[in-house]
């Protein structure tokens, strides 16, 4: 992954040009560790947010199994599944 700096805001790259534009840099140093740790942050939310996700999806496969069981039990035996 390449350490191409992004605005907090939006998430667009930075231009190069707009960053050698600052004099001697020094805007540059103070607000690129900001960059990085709000990247740093946001790839933490989404991942959490994804682990959520998983979980949320392998507890409804659960519930659904638990359904088709309990429907194959009120069904009885002899009784053809519809497709």
């Amino acid at each position: 992954m390449s350490e191409t700096s992004c605005c907090p805001y939006c998430g667009l790259p930075l231009r190069a040009a707009d960053v050698a534009a600052e004099p001697d840099g020094a805007a540059t140093r103070g607000i690129e560790p900001l960059y990085r740790e709000v990247r740093r942050i946001r790839e933490i939310a989404e991942r959490r947010a994804a682990d959520e996700d998983a979980r949320r999806i392998a507890d409804l496969q659960r519930q659904v199994a638990e359904l088709r069981a309990t429907v194959a039990r009120l069904r009885g035996p002899g009784v053809v599944p519809l497709a």
